[in-house]
């Protein structure tokens, strides 16, 4: 305890051996939740677990010197004899090894020629930082006078999480993020929000770049950008993926007739079962109809249930579909990021630019941000994407403190196909950090003389979908939307590529980039380099390169 004349001086205290300590107690309590004790418990269940697992054949499974853990035996039985091995014949097997962290082969041998250890998120976070790697992080000696450089290669959530983690654990540390794009996959907003909250955090980002190897210029490691420039570093974090083939490229899977890739994984059809070997199936990050954005926790117990579903029921019982097609996405920053369905760009390539609506509204200045009271809320926003027939919510993107909590009603509101006036129609808690998602919904839903109608009891629903419906077919959304096609594609190229290039300056930015289509962008001497630069890529298809080379003989007759 400290008196007034002898206040705590926080700068004794050791933060990073803090948060050390609670990361692995964290991950404990998770693994506690799951031990084999509990697990094993489970009626007509063994648990094995083995250093190395592979394949005889199409049924027959090999354990080298196994550990067992089931009803039978009271605990872990352990052989002397290391190479003992235990054999395990059945009719189907349900393959779940998830994936390990990506690092690039020539960044991993480059640096480890310059002696510069390259961590990942399992070095930071896991109980025992895989061995002295972690120390690196963990241990190291931090002075005010001198920063000291940390730089995270990738621009994904976990670069994201774990640079405003660092960042805001000590002001000794310099961050800095070196990726093509921040969160890349996501909607531009989501970009934009994360940059800006990296931003006011310290954490420095260079986009537009990529890293092609460590080397030492002189006494100081630095790394070397695709620019020619130089980056100077003293502890490496590579977050650039995750990658299955690390954990199935020992299994022998090949004696089973199993065809996987090292990036996608084990090669399944929509039931997860594999294409090459019917009796063998694949759940989570190690199958490869999941896709890469939908690789998430949630997900992989998702399809682990429906992959065994598949090898145990009769096909009339099974769905379609095991892939879940709305898996909601969060970036946990503080505040957090979340987004599910189609993005911005995506409904631009599906219906053109003017073929949705959608609307975005800041949480900066409402009743619940004035109430916290607190800077977060300055980045905070809801924005809806919907149809325009029915109003369906085709996408949304929310950036707030409870904003995971908010894509999981707009989950079960898009899986159960209801629209904006739906939830408009939903008392919602005021204030709460959800009401703002109902006054989006609302202003969406209200926003012509249709959604007027259509809140006037049945005969309004009905003329306000008949009234819709006929402007639709008026402004010949159903009879050009095929002979569009390949120009929505180019219109959301487009509109990735303008928003991609540029750096947000303001939080203007947003709202002069928003409906970019190639006519408005034509005026942008950048962009029109961009779009010249695709005309000589052999993998866009020739109808779109003839489009394009009309759009760039139009460009070029107009005055600079």
């Amino acid at each position: 305890m400290c008196s007034e004349s002898d206040p705590l001086d926080q700068s004794s205290i050791n933060f990073f051996q803090v948060a050390r300590e609670h990361a692995k107690n964290t991950t404990n309590a998770v693994r506690g939740r799951e031990s084999p004790n509990r697990i094993a418990s489970a009626t007509n269940f063994d648990l094995m677990f083995s250093s190395k697992v592979s394949f005889d054949n199409s049924r027959q499974l090999s354990l080298r010197n196994p550990y067992l853990f089931n009803n039978t035996y009271a605990g872990f039985i352990e052989s002397d004899d290391e190479s003992e091995t235990f054999t395990i014949t059945t009719r189907k097997f349900v393959i779940c090894t998830g994936a390990g962290p990506s690092i690039p082969s020539t960044l991993k041998e480059s640096a480890k020629k310059v002696n510069l250890e390259v961590l990942t998120y399992r070095s930071i976070f896991r109980p025992d930082g895989e061995g002295i790697k972690s120390d690196i992080l963990w241990n190291m000696k931090l002075s005010k006078d001198q920063k000291r450089k940390v730089v995270i290669v990738g621009g994904g959530p976990s670069a994201c999480e774990i640079a405003q983690s660092l960042a805001r654990l000590n002001k000794s540390l310099e961050i800095t993020i070196i990726a093509p794009y921040i969160l890349g996959t996501e909607d531009i907003a989501a970009r934009v929000a994360a940059r800006n909250i990296l931003n006011r955090d310290g954490v420095n980002i260079i986009n537009h770049r990529r890293v092609i190897k460590a080397s030492n210029f002189g006494t100081t490691k630095v790394l070397n950008l695709d620019d020619k420039t130089q980056v100077p570093v003293e502890v490496l974090i590579c977050a650039t993926g995750r990658d299955p083939g690390q954990n199935l490229v020992d299994m022998q899977l090949e004696k089973a007739g199993v065809k996987w890739d090292y990036k996608d994984g084990i090669i399944v059809n929509s039931k997860l079962q594999s294409v090459s070997s019917r009796n063998v199936f694949a759940a989570g990050d190690c199958a490869s109809a999941v896709p890469n954005t939908d690789r998430r926790a949630a997900h992989a117990g998702w399809t682990g249930y429906h992959a065994v579903q598949s090898a145990i029921f009769p096909r009339f019982l099974i769905p379609s579909e095991s892939i879940h097609p709305l898996v909601p996405r969060v970036t946990f920053l503080n505040p957090e990021i979340a987004s599910i369905g189609m993005t911005r760009a995506d409904c631009v390539q599906s219906f053109g630019v003017d073929g949705f609506k959608y609307l975005i509204v800041a949480e900066n200045n409402t009743d619940r941000a004035d109430i916290d009271s607190i800077e977060r809320s300055a980045d905070g926003f809801v924005e809806l994407r919907i149809s325009i027939s029915r109003g369906r919510i085709l996408g949304a993107t929310v950036c707030s403190p409870a904003a995971s909590e908010i894509v999981n009603e707009l989950g079960v509101a898009m899986m159960n196909k209801l629209t904006c006036r739906d939830i408009a129609k939903c008392i919602h808690v005021y204030p709460s950090y959800g009401y703002l998602m109902h006054r989006v919904a609302l202003s969406l839903a209200m926003n012509d003389v249709w959604g007027i109608l259509a809140a006037c009891g049945p005969f309004g629903k009905s003329a306000g979908f008949i009234g819709r419906n006929v402007q639709a077919f008026f402004r010949k959304e159903f009879f050009l939307r095929k002979n569009k096609k390949y120009l929505h594609n180019w219109e959301a190229a487009g509109t990735q590529n303008e928003l991609n290039y540029h750096v947000p300056g303001n939080v203007h930015w947003i709202k002069t980039v928003n409906g970019m289509s190639f006519l408005e962008a034509s005026n942008d001497a950048d962009f029109c380099e961009i779009v010249r630069s695709y005309v000589g890529d052999d993998n866009v298809r020739l109808p779109e390169k003839e489009i394009l080379k009309h759009f760039i003989k139009w460009l070029d007759s107009k005055p600079q």
